[in-house]
């Protein structure tokens, strides 16, 4: 009888023994991690795991490191990937101070029918979402994350419009951009919570460089002189507060000059914006926010916020679209 039941036991054991060789294998398999800057060669192997019928059209690797103290340790891959139907993907992948950070850009030709657009986002898109979990890593959450996002551009057509996702994906920043305004583009980033504030600094510089050679002014004011400017006349302005954020809330009912608006000072956002209250030393005054990516925490330390004033029936509204943190 001891013996019987010693010999249910041991074949009890290698049941469960065999079922957590077969779960770990399988884990390992969905936790692979690809080398970065990635290779062609796993590129074109996740490619046909996915049943994602692209070719490579180029690729190329190059070393930043040279560049300053901001690339340190950065090499870039870029690989571009084309289709029958002449839609393109570029593929970035790099390596920077031991971080990942990767954007993938899908450009659209402006002769593909509407019936092509509306297959590659019904049939194609979430295969080609699920790459960016399968390269960068953290697939469950990306995937989770992608899954909402591809419903609501599948909501009415929504992929019709522009529109701009942020979203904080454990510890890693997602951003995505969908444009039609001239190239028919989306674009996705992904980049961890060590590169965004450098992310952010370097963007806001483009920002200010784009603004100059556009002849915008961003003027570094207080909240005083920025408030009595603002009452002057109703042209868009823009301004830079060196200040910090409180009572930062989600608001559902933004004016309806921010949410169906055409804009090329804002990017049209997926969600709604933020409501919170800008300080600095010579006072506060209520703005909304573009929806970020950043928490509360980060919002509310002292920051540089670019500042964009509209106006609604004559009436001011104060945008935060840039937030920096002030080093």
């Amino acid at each position: 009888m001891n013996k019987l039941l010693k010999n249910k036991m041991t074949s009890l054991c290698i049941i469960i023994a065999t079922i957590m060789l077969i779960t770990s294998c399988s884990d390992t398999a969905d936790e692979k991690q690809y080398q970065f800057p990635l290779t062609v060669e796993d590129i074109e192997a996740v490619l046909a795991e996915q049943g994602i019928d692209m070719y490579v059209e180029d690729s190329s690797t190059i070393d930043e490191t040279t560049r300053g103290p901001s690339m340190k340790d950065t090499i870039i891959n870029i690989t571009t990937l084309r289709n029958s139907d002449n839609v393109m993907l570029g593929v970035s992948s790099q390596i920077r101070n031991n971080h990942r950070y990767m954007n993938l850009t899908w450009h659209f030709p402006r002769m593909l029918s509407s019936e092509q657009v509306d297959e590659f986002f019904h049939n194609e898109l979430l295969k080609h979402f699920e790459l960016a979990g399968i390269f960068y890593g953290n697939k469950k959450e990306l995937d989770k994350e992608l899954k909402i996002l591809l419903n609501y551009y599948l909501e009415g057509d929504n992929y019709n419009n522009n529109s701009q996702w942020n979203k904080r994906v454990g510890n890693d920043h997602l951003t995505v951009k969908r444009s039609i305004n001239t190239l028919s583009t989306i674009s996705m980033m992904i980049l961890p919570n060590e590169l965004y504030e450098d992310y952010l600094k370097s963007s806001n510089d483009f920002l200010k460089e784009s603004a100059m050679d556009e002849g915008i002014v961003i003027r570094e004011s207080s909240i005083a002189e920025m408030v009595k400017m603002a009452a002057e006349d109703d042209t868009v302005k823009h301004f830079e507060i060196n200040g910090h954020l409180e009572n930062i809330k989600v608001n559902k009912a933004a004016p309806e000059k921010l949410t169906n608006m055409e804009s090329r000072y804002l990017v049209p956002n997926k969600e709604t914006y933020l409501n919170a209250k800008l300080v600095d030393g010579t006072g506060g005054i209520d703005v909304f926010l573009q929806m970020t990516s950043l928490n509360k925490d980060e919002l509310s330390k002292e920051r540089i916020h670019n500042v964009v004033v509209l106006y609604n029936d004559g009436e001011p509204l104060y945008v935060v679209r840039f937030s920096t943190i002030n080093q």
